[in-house]
């Protein structure tokens, strides 16, 4: 019954990835320079050069794949090579580019100083945090950083981003041994993860992306040990992980989600219904690290914390029409400041209005079936369908006002270098997703309950931002922990040429 039931997940799972790969050989999703506004583009790409690639890079990694198989020695510092690799270029691009704070993080750092100081305006009404006071996290932690070692020290935050990214890659690892248990596919996953780039380079931004994608995957990583050992203090572990994750990145909700309904599917399939108690527990867990920032606040500042934007307007923006200057389909335009100052910051009105604009699209979409369909393509592709993931255009924003940057980073973010850097994602991503979607086919025909409640992750981030406001940048993390499932994909590749060529 569980088996059955996580396939209404596991095979729209594997048509996405198998679509993305399609999508990633006939086209390519980048963003120019010098823009204000989020406002993806789209180009068609070159084929025959992705499939030379492909060809090229599977015959390398079946090469260096028997090799790592023959040689112990250099299968055991695979491990410490891949992590090594991600300090080292995280590193790179935090003292190349040199990036400060702009947008939300300058938003928050600003709000970070000024509770330093004891200055609380920033909850009065019409404010950024009476709009969005899930911030309040995120404030919390620089506040607390600039309190213990510097104001406005962005590099210690880059530092630990750094750490967070090798955490990443190492908690990857070790996930990838838990679900597939062969060598051949550890050693493919740390060849694969070298070459995530749009990670690295996200080492320079100051906002909670990065940390929380590492509190999110060492919380699936203990989730995992609890399916396959039933050892209670793993899902402690995923609660107080999934607890601080919430704090940074409100979108890891989507990671207790997935847990949850691996525990229900866990319960159904070996009648233990002691797991309802430990649902109720992450459930209370989860909110508790917000409640407790919340409530430092409300009594630093003598006021209670504002109730902000309801979430149905995130939902209401994410079925919109693009306009093509401005944004793409369901990417930020406004429309969630704008609905609640319309409606004079009362939460309820502002509620009733969201609920009616998304029973308009809806409606908009019954009546055009086709433009339905070009709709959900564009967001797809908007966000899953460009190599980078916004990292080069990140990068660009937030170092955009440094002084005296090198001509290497110029390079980087203007100039050959930067073509490069693109070029070289767009050849990987089309590899990678190749690999993801082999992978995807091998978790239904080889079902094992973790295995469904990984995937359960990423295909619940992707649902998620498919109805949510878009972006590239929210959906990387899911990208990245597609890195086991690509990693078995290819070693299913390398398998049919090994027995191919045995005949």
């Amino acid at each position: 019954m569980a088996k059955k039931l996580t396939y209404f997940y596991l095979v729209p799972l594997e048509l996405m990835l198998a679509a993305a790969a399609v999508f990633s050989l006939c086209g390519t999703t980048y963003f120019e320079l010098y823009m204000q506004n989020e406002v993806p583009s789209y180009q068609k790409d070159h084929p025959l050069t992705l499939l030379l690639f492909l060809a090229a890079a599977i015959f390398l990694l079946f090469g260096l794949w028997l090799i790592a198989e023959k040689h112990s020695v250099i299968a055991k510092g695979l491990p410490w090579l891949s992590c090594f690799w991600a300090v080292a270029l995280s590193s790179f691009f935090v003292l190349t580019f040199r990036c400060g704070v702009v947008c939300d993080s300058g938003a928050i750092s600003e709000y970070a100083i000024q509770f330093m100081k004891g200055n609380y305006e920033a909850f009065q009404e019409g404010s950024y945090l009476y709009h969005f006071p899930f911030q309040l996290g995120m404030i919390a932690f620089l506040e607390l950083l600039y309190r213990l070692l510097g104001v406005e020290n962005f590099l210690v935050f880059q530092v630990i981003n750094i750490l967070a990214i090798t955490g990443i890659v190492r908690c990857l690892q070790k996930i990838t041994g838990l679900l597939f248990e062969k060598k051949g596919v550890c050693n493919l996953e740390m060849l694969l993860s070298m070459g995530m780039l749009p990670l690295y380079l996200y080492a320079s931004l100051v906002y909670g992306d990065v940390i929380g994608m590492f509190l999110g995957v060492a919380a699936s990583y203990h989730g995992i040990l609890f399916l396959q050992r039933e050892r209670k203090k793993e899902l402690l572990y995923a609660g107080l992980l999934l607890m601080l994750a919430q704090v940074v990145k409100s979108n890891t909700a989507i990671m207790l989600v997935a847990l949850v309904i691996a525990l229900l599917l866990k319960m159904l399939q070996e009648k233990k219904v002691w797991l309802l108690g430990w649902i109720l527990l992450l459930a209370l867990m989860s909110q508790a690290g917000v409640a407790a920032v919340n409530g430092i606040y409300a009594a630093r500042s003598g006021q209670a914390v504002p109730e902000g934007v309801p979430k149905t307007a995130w939902i209401a923006m994410g079925l919109q029409e693009a306009v093509e200057t401005d944004n793409g389909c369901g990417w930020y335009n406004g429309y969630n400041m704008h609905v609640y100052e319309e409606n004079g910051y009362d939460r309820q009105k502002a509620q009733a209005a969201c609920i009616q604009n998304i029973e308009q699209s809806i409606r908009r979409f019954a009546h055009n079936p086709r433009d339905t369909v070009y709709f959900f393509y564009r967001k797809f592709v908007s966000q899953w369908n460009d190599p980078s993931f916004e990292s080069m255009l990140v990068s660009e924003w937030y170092s955009r006002y440094t002084e005296g940057k090198s001509a290497l980073a110029d390079s980087l973010i203007y100039g050959g270098g930067r073509r490069i850097l693109l070029y070289g994602m767009n050849l990987y991503h089309f590899l990678f997703l190749v690999c993801a979607a082999t992978g995807g086919w091998l978790l239904l025909r080889h079902w094992r309950l973790d295995r469904a409640y990984y995937g359960l992750n990423i295909f619940g981030g992707f649902l998620f931002h498919m109805l949510w406001e878009a972006k590239g940048r929210y959906v990387l993390v899911y990208f990245v922990m597609l890195l086991p499932i690509a990693a078995a994909g290819c070693e299913g590749i390398m398998e049919f040429i090994r027995r191919r060529r045995g005949k």
